[in-house]
């Protein structure tokens, strides 16, 4: 624990707390954000339903506004490719506990959402990028912005697509 301590200084703790929050304070609002005004770009940018695929917008959107909000160019290629890597672990995480293991507990889902911000930020701190491949970087961005717009648009036939919530709702319906 002690060398913990000394490989993070309490002032880079304390400078990581408003962009956490603001990215907590972000998702959370983006949650509810097509609800509230449906068009195209709220459905780009909210999640329009329960998938897990849908949720990846609460971590993308809300740590991309953060990197460029909080932060300057120089660590920018590790802010983004935490982004990418929190949306990632997410999928793979989200997909285990609802798929593999059949989970539907919210409380479950919160805490995800909630460590795969908080994961940014040390990824962000410690990721090696090397300057060649900001080129591969770029590229990622421009396919992960297309494949959202796509899977928005028309999103495929999958659980990963689907609310897991209703995977079986079938079998709860009383007419």
């Amino acid at each position: 624990m002690e060398q913990i301590k000394e490989q993070i200084p309490i002032a880079e703790l304390k400078r990581c707390l408003p962009p956490f929050g603001a990215a907590l304070a972000l998702g959370i609002g983006l949650h509810g954000l097509f609800g509230l005004w449906p068009s195209i770009l709220t459905e780009f940018l909210a999640p329009v339903n329960e998938s897990i695929w849908e949720h990846v917008k609460l971590i993308f959107w809300p740590l991309l506004l953060v990197e460029f909000a909080f932060y300057s160019k120089e660590r920018r290629a590790r802010g983004l490719t935490a982004i990418l890597l929190c949306c990632a672990g997410m999928l793979v995480i989200a997909w285990s506990y609802h798929v593999v293991l059949g989970g539907r507990l919210l409380a479950v889902d919160l805490a995800l959402f909630v460590l795969s911000i908080a994961a940014y930020f040390p990824l962000r701190r410690w990721l090696p990028v090397p300057r060649s491949s900001l080129s591969l970087l770029a590229g990622l961005y421009i396919l992960a912005i297309g494949i959202l717009l796509a899977f928005t648009l028309t999103p495929p036939r999958g659980t990963l697509f689907n609310d897991p919530s209703l995977a079986d709702a079938w079998v709860h319906l009383t007419c």
